[in-house]
Formats: C-alpha cells, sequence, structure tokens
C-alpha cells in the first residue's frame, strides 16, 4: 500500500492536526503519483516509436508521418509533465490531467487508425510481400532451394486478399490489446488521480 493509501486510510482518525496535515499532504501525493505515471508514459512512448522505426527500416518505409505526430504528442507531453511537477493548486493539477488524459487517448487513436489506413492503402503489396513471405518459409522449412520470391511477380487470387486481410484484422486487434494495456492503464490510472483531487477538494469546500 502506498503512501497516498495510507492517507486515506487515516483520513476519518480523529486528530485535527493529522487532518490539516493530510489536505496537503495528499495533494503532494497525487501530484507524485502523476507525475511517476507520466515518466512511464515517456518510457512507453519511446519505445514505441522505436519500435515503429525499426518496422519502417524492415519495410524499408520509414515511417515519417508516425515519428513526426510522434515528436508532436512527446514535446507536449514533457510540457505538461513540467507543468505536473511544479508547484501549483489542485484545480490547476486537475486541469493537467486532463489535458495530459485528452492527450494520451487523441495520440492512441490517432496512431490506431494511422495502423489500418496504411494496411488499407497498401493492401495490395502487404499482401503480396505477405504471400512471398509466406512461400519462402514453405520451400525453407520443406528444403526446396529456389530464389527469393519477388511479390511484384506473384499472381495472388482472392483466397490470398482474404487471408491477408483477416491476418491484418488479428494484428491490429493485438495493437489494440497492447494499447489498452499500456496506453489504457494510464488513463485509468489519471482518472483515478483525477476523481482523488476532486473528492479532496469537494470536501474543502
Amino acid at each position: 500500500m502506498d503512501e497516498l493509501e495510507l492517507l486515506k486510510k487515516d483520513w476519518n482518525k480523529e486528530s485535527g492536526d493529522f487532518k490539516e496535515y493530510s489536505e496537503k499532504e495528499i495533494d503532494e501525493m497525487i501530484k507524485h503519483k502523476s507525475v511517476s505515471i507520466t515518466k512511464t508514459l515517456l518510457l512507453i512512448g519511446t519505445v514505441e516509436v522505436i519500435l515503429w522505426t525499426l518496422y519502417g527500416y524492415l519495410d524499408e518505409q520509414f515511417p515519417y508521418v508516425r515519428v513526426g505526430i510522434f515528436l508532436a504528442f512527446i514535446t507536449m507531453v514533457i510540457i505538461l509533465f513540467r507543468k505536473l511537477k511544479a508547484g501549483q493548486s489542485s484545480i490547476s493539477l486537475m486541469k493537467n490531467i486532463l489535458n495530459l488524459r485528452t492527450l494520451i487517448l487523441g495520440y492512441a487513436c490517432i496512431s490506431l487508425v494511422l495502423a489500418a489506413a496504411d494496411g488499407i492503402i497498401h493492401f495490395d503489396h502487404n499482401t503480396r510481400d505477405f504471400m512471398a513471405g509466406f512461400k519462402d518459409g514453405w520451400n525453407t522449412k520443406h528444403h526446396v532451394n529456389t530464389e527469393l520470391t519477388d511479390p511484384d511477380k506473384l499472381t495472388l487470387v482472392t483466397a490470398n486478399y482474404l487471408n491477408f486481410g483477416l491476418f491484418l484484422l488479428i494484428a491490429l486487434l493485438f495493437l489494440f490489446i497492447i494499447y489498452k494495456i499500456t496506453y489504457g492503464k494510464i488513463l485509468t490510472d489519471l482518472r483515478k488521480n483525477y476523481r482523488e483531487l476532486s473528492s479532496h477538494e469537494e470536501k474543502l469546500f
């Protein structure tokens, strides 16, 4: 149990001195937790953009748009991070937490839309790469000595597109689950912090 939870547990104890002390302490604990959450967000975001960059390198298509959006996102996160660390009232802290939640939610949605759009726009190209990789993998597994398949020379049928479409849907679902586990957890923690501050403000007034 962290310090904030211990303070909440003792909130109603019969001690005027403790109550006066805890009002300030709870604000500090919530601010500290929000700053820690933002540090985690910066780490997750950095890991994500590195992985997308590696994917673009392997696919020989550097993700300029995605990296550009990430840089804008990370810049705004750093600005909010500095505001969270600075001394401020509960009301200001609540506003910054809301702004951070909105920013994270917007970035996650844009990132998912970009992934889906890329899969749709380059559907034919990606299907050819997918089928070429599948064919080369099959040949290697069965020890068939042949050159690497040229995706552009493949003749695709409807079943190939359907198979890749299913693979794409599974990949997007997997990405959504990852985002829900990472960014979703951060959004939940920030919402909890916001509610704690809101409840605290109501008790004060």
